[in-house]
């Protein structure tokens, strides 16, 4: 075999290895959820039935993002950031679709930062 064969053999390798780790990654990063199609969502911009893709490790949160949060029960809920306290990073979280009301620090008051399961990069409808 050429020095030239084995190069491009090897650049194979590696490239595949790469791809892999890649994959790896983005699975154990980011996962996708459908919310319920029946219903309504508590946040303006998803509507009931969307796909949403979530960021299991979040950058540092901020004001309006949407954001899966663990209730008392454990469940996940979809609400949005209103506002974050300075000292602790705990989160103020609010529905802000009247008419469907959700998950809310009216309710839960402030929010532990341990409680978010993940920050909603994105949604669209199916």
């Amino acid at each position: 075999m050429t020095s030239q064969a084995k190069l491009l053999r090897t650049l194979r390798r590696v490239t595949v290895f790469i791809a892999v780790l890649g994959v790896v990654y983005l699975a154990t990063r980011y996962q996708t959820i459908t919310l319920p199609s029946t219903g309504c969502s508590p946040v303006a911009r998803f509507a009931a039935g969307d796909r949403l893709i979530v960021d299991g490790r979040p950058r540092p949160l901020e004001k309006g993002d949407a954001v899966l949060v663990r209730d008392d029960a454990g469940r996940l809920q979809l609400t949005m950031v209103e506002s974050l306290r300075e000292t602790d990073g705990s989160l103020w979280c609010v529905s802000n679709v009247p008419e469907c009301p959700g998950f809310s620090s009216e309710q839960a008051g402030w929010i532990d930062p341990s409680r978010v399961a993940g920050r909603v990069l994105f949604g669209w409808s199916l």
